[in-house]
C-alpha cells in the first residue's frame, strides 16, 4: 500500500473511531454539532440549546430528548444530558503543536458525518470573549468556520479530541477551545447543579457614564436599554427604554454578559432589584426574574 493510500485509510478510521460520539443538537436556532464528553453529557454551543430541553440527533439517526443543564457563557458552551442513549464520550488527546495535522468533524443538517483535514496554525491565548471574560488558551486551525462543523470535535489521528470547534473566527482561522479546558468547563457546569437561565426581556449595550450623572457609584459604565418585550418581567417591573441600569440586587452591572451571569439561579422564579438610573434620579425597579416561555 502506498503512502497516500495508508494515509487515507488512518483518517477514515479516525473518523470512524470519533464519529459516534458526535452528534447533532438543536433548540429553536439552527442545529449544531455536539460531543459526548462523559456518559449521558453533551458538550455543545450555548447559541443553540436556548431552552430548557434540545433535540439530539445520534450517529445511528435516532432522535432523543435531552435536558439542558446550563451554560458557561464565557466560553460559550453548554450541557445537555441525555440518559438512555448508551453514547460513547470522546477521549481527549494531548495538546497538538503547531504544523500537527488535525481533522475537523460535525454534522451536516440532514445528520451525516462532516469531516475536513487541517493542521494546527497557532496555539495562544487569553482569547477574550466579553469584557470581563475570557478563554485563557485557545487553537486556531487552518480553514475558516462552517456550520456543520460548530460544536464538532477537533481530533487527532487516533480519534481523540484535541478540542472544541467555535464558530469563532480569527483571519479565517477558525478557534477551537482545547479539548482538556472544553471538559473541565463541561464538568463545571455539571458541578454548578445545571442553574437555569434567568429571563428580564430587555435589550442592552454598554455606556460609559458621565461624571456628573455617576454621582458617588465607583463604576464608569453601565447598560443602556434600548428595548423592553412587552409582558417581560422588566416591563411589569416599570423599565423603560433610555433607563440605565446600574446594579442588580446591588451588585455593579456594566457587561451584559455580567448581568446573563447573575440572572442564572437555581431558583426560579425569584425577586430581585434593579437599580436604574433614569435621568438623573435613581430607581429601584423590583423585579421578579423568570424563565423564558418556550415557542411553540
Amino acid at each position: 500500500m502506498d503512502a497516500l493510500s495508508s494515509l487515507n485509510e488512518a483518517l477514515a478510521a479516525a473518523v470512524e473511531r470519533a464519529a459516534p460520539s458526535v452528534v447533532q443538537v438543536q433548540g429553536h436556532r439552527r442545529a449544531a454539532a455536539g460531543i459526548v464528553f462523559a456518559p449521558d453529557l453533551i458538550l455543545a454551543p450555548a447559541a443553540a440549546l436556548d431552552d430548557d430541553s434540545a433535540t439530539v440527533r445520534t450517529a445511528d439517526g435516532a432522535t432523543h430528548e435531552a435536558a439542558v443543564m446550563g451554560r458557561a457563557f464565557s466560553s460559550g458552551l453548554a450541557v445537555a444530558r441525555l440518559a438512555g442513549a448508551n453514547l460513547t464520550p470522546l477521549d481527549v488527546a494531548p495538546e497538538p503543536r503547531v504544523g500537527h495535522l488535525a481533522i475537523a468533524v460535525g454534522r451536516t443538517w440532514s445528520g451525516n458525518v462532516m469531516a475536513t483535514v487541517t493542521h494546527i496554525a497557532v496555539i495562544g491565548g487569553p482569547l477574550r470573549t466579553g469584557r470581563t471574560s475570557q478563554i485563557d488558551r485557545v487553537l486556531r486551525i487552518a480553514q475558516p468556520p462552517h456550520g456543520a462543523l460548530t460544536g464538532g470535535a477537533l481530533i487527532d489521528g487516533d480519534g481523540r479530541a484535541l478540542g472544541v470547534l467555535t464558530r469563532k473566527a480569527i483571519r479565517e482561522t477558525t478557534v477551537v477551545i482545547p479539548g482538556a479546558l472544553a471538559w473541565a468547563i463541561g464538568q463545571q457546569i455539571v458541578a454548578g447543579g445545571g442553574a437555569r437561565q434567568g429571563y428580564l426581556g430587555i435589550s442592552s449595550f454598554p455606556v460609559r457614564l458621565p461624571a456628573a450623572q455617576r454621582g458617588e457609584r465607583p463604576q464608569s459604565e453601565a447598560l443602556l436599554v434600548n428595548a423592553v418585550v412587552d409582558g417581560s418581567p422588566a416591563a411589569d417591573a416599570g423599565v423603560l427604554v433610555g433607563d440605565v441600569i446600574v446594579a442588580f440586587d446591588g451588585h455593579i452591572v456594566d457587561d451584559p454578559e455580567a448581568l446573563l451571569t447573575m440572572l442564572r439561579s437555581d431558583r426560579i422564579p425569584r425577586d430581585a432589584k434593579l437599580t436604574l438610573l433614569r435621568g438623573g434620579t435613581v430607581v429601584e425597579a423590583p423585579v421578579t426574574v423568570r424563565e423564558r416561555e418556550r415557542s411553540t
